[in-house]
């Protein structure tokens, strides 16, 4: 990196805005469509940029000669591991289910919300840049919530879509937190548990 310059990442920018804000460290930076020397797409957020500090014709402190840093997935090995050890727990859950429901039946499920959630996850993307039509957060939650988390954390990190949102990773990781909680009472034999067993035995 050049003498002076820095590096930040895109926290807000609406689509097809000419002006958005950067977080370098501490420290939000203004940034302006048309204080860009090199970008090659329209900024998003989650866009890695540089910059160097400058001011406006108001005299107050923005980013300039700012360069876009990154075009694509945000998606890393680093996010794979990170799912494969939430998965553990509820891996660890499947064979408590018993008769009650298929391992198969549930992997399908999974993989079929999971599906549906990067679907709409990418739909509403392409709406959002093309100021169209937005899938409700309702929608997609609910697919996670039937399983489909694992694809949606995936497919937020690819697009680079809602990571960036507070009030949707709130709801996000609730829902994860549900599933690992749910889990985690199947293998110790907890409340739910004990409510599958009086199901499958006709008890309820």
């Amino acid at each position: 990196m050049d003498e002076g310059r820095q590096q930040g990442v895109i926290t807000d920018w609406g689509p097809r805005s000419s002006f958005g804000y950067a977080r370098s460290g501490d420290e939000r930076a203004f940034l302006h469509i048309g204080n860009f020397i090199r970008r090659g797409k329209w900024p998003e957020e989650a866009d890695r940029v540089s910059f160097v500090w400058g001011k406006d014709p108001q005299g107050r402190p923005c980013a300039q000669e700012i360069v876009l840093l990154s075009r694509g997935s945000v998606l890393s090995w680093a996010h794979f591991v990170v799912l494969a050890a939430l998965l553990v727990v509820p891996a660890l859950a499947v064979p408590k289910l018993g008769d009650w429901l298929s391992p198969w039946w549930l992997g399908l499920c999974v993989a079929i919300n999971s599906s549906l959630v990067t679907l709409n996850l990418w739909l509403d993307k392409r709406y959002a840049i093309s100021s169209r039509y937005r899938i409700p957060e309702a929608t997609l939650h609910l697919f996670e919530l039937m399983g489909g988390w694992p694809g949606s954390y995936l497919a937020q990190r690819f697009y680079r879509h809602k990571i960036s949102k507070k009030s949707y990773q709130v709801i996000f990781w609730m829902i994860v937190a549900i599933h690992q909680l749910f889990a985690l009472d199947l293998i110790l034999g907890g409340f739910f548990a004990r409510g599958l067993e009086q199901l499958g035995a006709g008890q309820v």
